[in-house]
């Protein structure tokens, strides 16, 4: 009677181990570069919602300058800009910046620095310092700096009602 030898065919420990060495670098690079994507879109992610709140807010801005007739100042960083009878309020704080219009706020969430303001000259010296000619200030993100800045020429009727309102004792 002769016997046959079944020899069993697989792998060596050898060729499992490399192939589970290999697997385990393919692993950890997968993963690193899965980690860094995931950064990078966050980041895109909250730049472009960066970049979204200034385009509102500036567009916002030009429509409220645009339209209206008259660029206040109520007290330190508080701005009315007053449009026929439509009133908004704009109020630049340290950590955001509020647009009030028919009782609907808008909060950007901007960090301001250097609120620079010109007046226009007023004959009564009361009114010197009211109506805003000039406003800039700078917005901060990601340690970059964007400059906004509002500039409104006033027509001699806004002046002459202001003033007469002075005269008035209205406000």
């Amino acid at each position: 009677m002769g016997y046959k030898l079944n020899k069993l065919k697989g792998f060596t420990i050898a060729e499992l181990l490399v192939t589970l060495a290999l697997t385990t670098v393919c692993l950890t690079l997968s993963y690193s570069t899965l980690t860094y994507i995931q950064k990078l879109f966050y980041n895109y992610k909250e730049n472009n919602k960066f970049l979204n709140e200034f385009v509102y807010f500036k567009t916002r801005m030009d429509y409220e300058a645009l339209n209206s007739s008259l660029f206040k100042e109520e007290n330190e960083n508080t701005f009315i800009i007053g449009q026929d009878s439509l009133l908004s309020q704009l109020e630049l704080k340290e950590s955001v910046v509020l647009l009030s219009k028919n009782n609907r706020t808008d909060t950007f969430h901007f960090k301001i620095k250097d609120v620079q303001k010109t007046y226009e000259v007023m004959s009564s010296p009361i009114l010197n310092n009211v109506l805003v000619n000039h406003l800039s200030f700078k917005l901060e993100y990601n340690k970059q700096q964007f400059i906004y800045v509002l500039s409104k020429q006033h027509d001699s009727s806004v002046k002459m009602k202001l003033e007469q309102s002075i005269s008035n004792g209205t406000n």
